[in-house]
This record gives C-alpha cells, sequence and structure tokens, in this order.
C-alpha cells in the first residue's frame, strides 16, 4: 500500500505573504492544525502551525484586547513564523514509512511532494488509521487468534500451510518480534466453514495459541 492510495489530493494551503489572522481563521474553520505554504506554481516553501500561531500571538498575561491582538496578527506575515524545513514524503512511498515519520518527529501529518517539490497531497493520521482497517480487513467478521513461536525461517508458510489442509481463508495476517526473540503471529480467518478444528491442528503442530476471538464486522 502506497501514500498515494490514502492521501488527501486537494490541500488547503497559505501564501507566504498572508497573514497569522487569516492562517489562524482558517484553521479554525476547518478544524487543521497546520498549513502546507506554497508559492504560485504549487511548490512547498514551508509549513506553518497552530503551534506556530500561538507563539506568535500575545499570551494570557498581555493586556491588549483582543480587537489589538488580532491587530498584532493581521499584521505578521506567514513567512516570518512557519518553518521552512519541511519533512515530507512521496506518493510512492509506502505506508509504512509514513507511520515511521509520523511517529518519529511527533507530527499529525506529512505534505506529499513531486519530483519538483510540488505539492501533491497530504497524509494523516488519520489516513494512516484508515490503511490499517481496511490492510486488516476490519469490516469483515472473523476469529482473531494470536501464536508465539520461534523466529525460524518457514514457519509462516508452515501456519498458512495448515490453514490451507483445512480448507480455512485467512482474511489477514501480521507479524511481530517480541524482547525475547520469539515471533507473535496475528492471525484473521473465517472459521464459519470448517468450524474451531484448525487450532488443534496449530497446537499440535506445536505452535502456542493465545487470544482466541470472536470479531463481528466493523462498519
Amino acid at each position: 500500500m502506497l501514500v498515494k492510495n490514502f492521501m488527501t489530493a486537494t490541500v488547503i494551503t497559505m501564501r507566504e505573504d498572508q497573514n497569522l489572522l487569516e492562517a489562524r481563521e482558517l484553521m479554525r474553520g476547518k478544524n487543521l492544525l497546520s498549513l502546507p505554504v506554497v508559492d504560485d506554481i504549487g511548490r512547498l516553501r514551508g509549513i506553518i502551525t497552530a503551534v506556530d500561531i500561538g507563539r506568535a500571538s500575545p499570551g494570557d498575561a498581555s493586556t491588549l484586547s483582543k480587537y489589538e491582538a488580532n491587530y498584532l496578527l493581521g499584521r505578521l506575515k506567514v513567512r516570518e513564523v512557519m518553518s521552512r524545513s519541511v519533512i515530507t514524503v512521496n506518493a510512492d512511498d509506502t505506508i509504512e514509512y509514513v507511520a515511521y515519520q509520523l511517529y518519529k518527529y511527533r507530527i499529525h501529518a506529512l505534505p506529499v511532494v513531486d519530483e519538483n517539490n510540488k505539492l501533491c497531497g497530504i497524509i494523516s493520521q488519520t489516513d494512516m488509521f484508515r490503511a490499517i482497517v481496511e490492510m486488516m480487513n476490519m469490516n469483515r467478521g472473523c476469529t482473531r487468534m494470536t501464536l508465539e513461536t520461534a523466529d525460524r525461517v518457514g514457519v509462516l508458510a508452515e501456519v498458512c500451510n495448515i490453514f490451507k489442509e483445512n480448507n480455512i481463508n485467512i482474511i489477514s495476517l501480521v507479524t511481530k518480534q517480541n524482547s525475547d526473540g520469539n515471533t507473535e503471529i496475528t492471525i484473521r480467518a473465517d472459521l464459519s466453514v470448517n468450524g474451531m478444528d484448525v487450532i488443534e491442528h496449530i497446537r499440535e503442530a506445536g505452535y502456542d495459541v493465545q487470544n482466541i476471538m470472536t470479531i463481528q464486522g466493523l462498519e
């Protein structure tokens, strides 16, 4: 799954010569935490966040009235407070890479640019959550189980073959390496046809089956 499959292509932006009052009101009106800043041909020049605007605004201890504070924000240009060093991704990057960038830098969204640094979209934490829901096929009812096994070559092939021999369809499969060096395998499968016998077959093959639960499909 790639960025281009989940990004929002229509992006609300600002220009460098617009003022902070405009930026603040646009963010409030659209319920946004940041706005990419672009030039006349759509190239990314920076990004301005609600935090940037907050830092530039008079503090609560200020004796300025609301109108005076708004006047000052109206005098400040976006270029004066925006961040020019922007973390970006490309449309053909993987969603795993995006998730890592969002986690590493503790940010909520990333501008998507092309090879000419032209803005072509934005991908957010919400988009990542949607990607996870789709990857895990959360809309389908299933039985969810977790297996713990040694981290060795061929484990997934062996497990999948047990499901195949029992004519069971695997809906999704995720692996995670634990701190003890073992591998945790989470499987969502359709057990509505052949029942739960496959679980006993997995145990007989030497796998530790944990956390078995039936899950209804989500809308």
